[in-house]
């Protein structure tokens, strides 16, 4: 009785097999390695096992330039997010009354988050639905009854994305803070939002120092 004949996955299991069991074949043969042809992974044409290697060794290369840019990029990205979170900071600690806390709660978050447009919102009761979870989305999909509250900024067709906190002056007055960005993907809606309550926090107690 003949044995039964191997599927070309299991006489290449095999092979597989015999070479892992056999590590000194290509010393003993290497004459096949200089005869092995592969196909070119650019082209048509058929390559050296040598060529092969060369070729996969350029695109591991190019792979861990383009995360070391990457690392390089977000590192940068970050220093100069730390410089602005510092500078706002200062801003608020020195702010003397409400209309300089407001400004620097506007134009300082304008240049941590790099938003066209940071803006205080009046008190609404409406905003403590957001204490927990701000808004941080598309600004397509921002509920009607929170754009309603931007007044002439919702007019704008440029928005792609926002971000909208609550920000709790006593136990039951919530003024609102809006961030808008022309970029989409500067607040999605997968984004983490304890550091945007942190901010909330900081500008909520800048305020009620302030208040009369």
């Amino acid at each position: 009785m003949s044995a039964p004949e191997l599927s070309q996955d299991e006489q290449e299991a095999l092979v597989v097999q015999w070479l892992k069991a056999c590590p000194g074949f290509f010393e003993r043969h290497a004459e096949v390695l200089q005869e092995v042809r592969l196909k070119d992974p650019n082209s048509d044409r058929a390559i050296s096992l040598q060529e092969r290697q060369m070729h996969l060794l350029r695109s591991q290369n190019q792979e861990l330039n383009l995360r070391l840019n990457e690392m390089l990029r977000f590192g940068s990205r970050n220093d100069k997010t730390q410089v602005a979170m510092v500078a706002w900071l200062q801003k608020l600690i020195e702010a003397k009354d409400i209309n300089e806390v407001n400004s620097a709660l506007e134009s300082g978050l304008s240049s941590v988050f790099e938003v066209e447009v940071c803006k205080v919102l009046p008190v609404d009761p409406i905003f403590e639905k957001l204490l927990d979870r701000p808004i941080c989305q598309a600004f397509a999909n921002c509920p009607d009854v929170f754009k309603e509250k931007l007044g002439h900024l919702q007019a704008n067709n440029e928005w792609e994305s926002l971000a909208i906190l609550a920000i709790p002056l006593d136990q039951s007055r919530f003024a609102g803070l809006v961030l808008l960005s022309k970029d989409g993907e500067r607040f999605t809606e997968d984004m983490g939002v304890f550091y945007l309550r942190q901010i909330a926090g900081l500008a909520a107690a800048a305020l009620r120092r302030v208040a009369s």
